[in-house]
C-alpha cells in the first residue's frame, strides 16, 4: 500500500471511530488507476474541475463553512510541484464558495485539523420542505 493509502485508510478509521455521526467522503478515483474509458466518462462529467480535487469532504457545516476539504499528503510538507499548485487553485474556489480548505501533512497533522474543524460551532440551518400534492 502507497503511503498516501495508508494515510487515508488511518483517517477513515478515525473519522468512523472518533466521529462516526459525521459524514464523509473520499475521493476514491484520484488514488485508482481507471480504465480508460472510465477515465473519460469521469472527466466528461466533471469538465474542469476533474483533477485538483481534494482528497477528503467532511459534510458537516461549522461557523459558516459549508463542510471541510482536506488534501491528504504523506509527506512532511506540501511539495512544490505542478499538481499541488493546480490542488490549490482548486481550494481558492472552493473557499470562494463558503468551504474551509486546507493541505494536511501526515496523520496528527490531518486528525488534529478534522478534529479542530469538528470542535467549531455547528452551524444549523432552518429548512422548509414542502410536501407534495399526490395526483
Amino acid at each position: 500500500m502507497k503511503p498516501e493509502q495508508l494515510l487515508t485508510k488511518r483517517i477513515a478509521n478515525h473519522l468512523l471511530e472518533e466521529h462516526n455521526k459525521v459524514p464523509f467522503r473520499i475521493d476514491l478515483a484520484a488514488d485508482m488507476p481507471l480504465p480508460p474509458h472510465l477515465a473519460k466518462r469521469l472527466k466528461e462529467l466533471h469538465g474542469k474541475w476533474s483533477r485538483g480535487h481534494p482528497d477528503l469532504l467532511l459534510m458537516t457545516m461549522r461557523d459558516g463553512y459549508g463542510g471541510l476539504y482536506l488534501e491528504l499528503k504523506a509527506t512532511d510538507n506540501v511539495p512544490d510541484t505542478e499538481h499541488t499548485r493546480r490542488q490549490a487553485s482548486y481550494h481558492a474556489v472552493l473557499r470562494f464558495n463558503g468551504y474551509k480548505v486546507s493541505f494536511c501533512c501526515g496523520l496528527e497533522d490531518c486528525k488534529g485539523q478534522i478534529d479542530a474543524y469538528l470542535k467549531r460551532k455547528l452551524t444549523i440551518r432552518k429548512v422548509k420542505i414542502k410536501k407534495l400534492k399526490s395526483e
